[in-house]
């Protein structure tokens, strides 16, 4: 349920077959004005597909305009509202929209169409772009038990972090930001129709198949012959444990060594923040990691990491970060070994990637890693994955270029002795 709410009533087109659903939605029957309409103080985004009412206050001295591009005027409610049965597009008339739909409206480029979900401090919703008509997401930020300055101190993070970064094919690129009529921060990024990594992980083969072929879909122009076809190539492919999903491994991985080579520390790497962006290159279906929400991301600039005034370590994710208590000897430490965190998420997500299912403490993910994946995986790989996790965050590698390249290394040789054809 998103957070929007109407301060006045907002009149839709309801079909006669639909005047039940209404009813039981909480809209309201106008029997004067024969329409129904949804009273102040309720949220509208559920209701957009019968948008039709504009603003009797802005469309007088465009009155001829409206009524020649197929407009109605209702003489009881005095103004002008857009037919449904005219083929007509209520988008196209953004201008006249009354103010409560008008908050939909961000940047005067980008209209929100429907509530996604609420994850921690932030809402997401889906946009498209009025000039070019693509979908985009908006993330707006939330109080949810935060102060102002927290929110604050949340959005100009993840400003700071995508700005910097955004550069690095793993990192979420940023279309637009701003604050709405209400004062909401949001910021604007392309749409990843393929959804993050929560949803990937725990679907059968099947499903994970028609998950990359319904984004394809979006971006080329598929019939049924070449889903078919795009289907049995993937499912045919040859399967490895560590290698069927090396994309994603060492592409979470480059995206946080280009976050810390800048002096940022992501802080909540864990699925539902890595977005799934699939590419068709040369008739190859590629899966492209992107690191998404900065919200809790610290530049430590090559200081000591210490405790920050609008401190947001309490609001950890489990399994994907350490467990500790603050103010004692290990939430000391934990507190200056912090850029070892994302290295310890990295893991925890690899392990459930690699193992398809979700894993809800560490020792889930260790015991998983030894008894389900090291008979496969091999010693060196689950060595290393067994370091990232260590209980001491000293012997935690640091330098995650040189734990990357010796990871690569165990690839190569890994592919070679399973003569994997790329």
């Amino acid at each position: 349920m998103s957070s929007f709410l109407t301060y006045e009533n907002i009149y839709f087109q309801i079909p006669y077959e639909d005047r039940a659903w209404a009813n039981n939605n909480g809209l309201k029957y106008d029997g004067n004005a024969k329409f129904w309409y949804l009273p102040p103080g309720n949220d509208p985004l559920p209701f957009k597909n019968f948008w039709s009412f504009l603003d009797n206050k802005n469309t007088y001295h465009d009155r001829e305009e409206l009524k020649a591009r197929g407009c109605r005027f209702n003489k009881k409610l005095k103004t002008w509202y857009v037919p449904n049965n005219a083929n007509l597009d209520f988008n196209d008339f953004i201008k006249w929209w009354p103010d409560s739909l008008k908050q939909f409206v961000l940047n005067e480029k980008f209209v929100i169409e429907k509530y996604v979900h609420q994850s921690g401090q932030s809402e997401l919703y889906q946009a498209f772009g009025v000039d070019d008509g693509r979908p985009y997401a908006v993330k707006y930020f939330i109080d949810n038990g935060m102060t102002e300055a927290q929110q604050k101190t949340g959005f100009n993070r993840e400003m700071e972090a995508l700005t910097k970064l955004e550069d690095h094919k793993n990192i979420l690129k940023v279309t637009d930001w701003g604050q709405d009529k209400n004062s909401r921060s949001f910021i604007i990024s392309p749409w990843m129709p393929c959804g993050d990594l929560g949803e990937y992980i725990g679907a059968t083969d099947e499903e994970q198949i028609e998950i990359i072929l319904d984004a394809l879909g979006l971006t080329l122009d598929l019939d049924e012959n070449d889903r078919r076809e795009f289907f049995e190539e993937l499912a045919n492919e040859p399967k490895d444990i560590w290698l069927d999903d090396e994309e994603i491994i060492f592409g979470v991985l480059d995206g946080i060594i280009h976050a810390h080579s800048h002096s940022i520390l992501h802080r909540d790497i864990k699925p539902g923040n890595i977005l799934i962006e699939v590419e068709e290159l040369e008739g190859e279906l590629n899966l492209r990691p992107v690191l998404c929400d900065f919200g809790t991301a610290k530049n430590f600039k090559g200081r000591e990491i210490r405790r920050s005034e609008h401190t947001v370590v309490a609001m950890r994710t489990a399994p994907y970060r350490p467990e500790f208590i603050e103010f004692t000897e290990l939430g000391d430490k934990e507190q200056k070994f912090q850029n070892t965190w994302d290295l310890f998420s990295w893991a925890i997500l690899t392990i459930e990637l690699m193992a398809n299912q979700h894993v809800y403490i560490v020792d889930e993910a260790l015991d998983i890693l030894e008894s389900k994946l090291n008979p496969n995986l091999g010693k060196e790989i689950t060595d290393m994955l067994k370091l990232a996790l260590s209980p001491d965050p000293e012997k935690r590698p640091a330098d995650l270029a040189a734990f990357k390249e010796e990871l690569l290394c165990h690839t190569k040789t890994r592919k070679k002795r399973l003569a994997w054809k790329e």
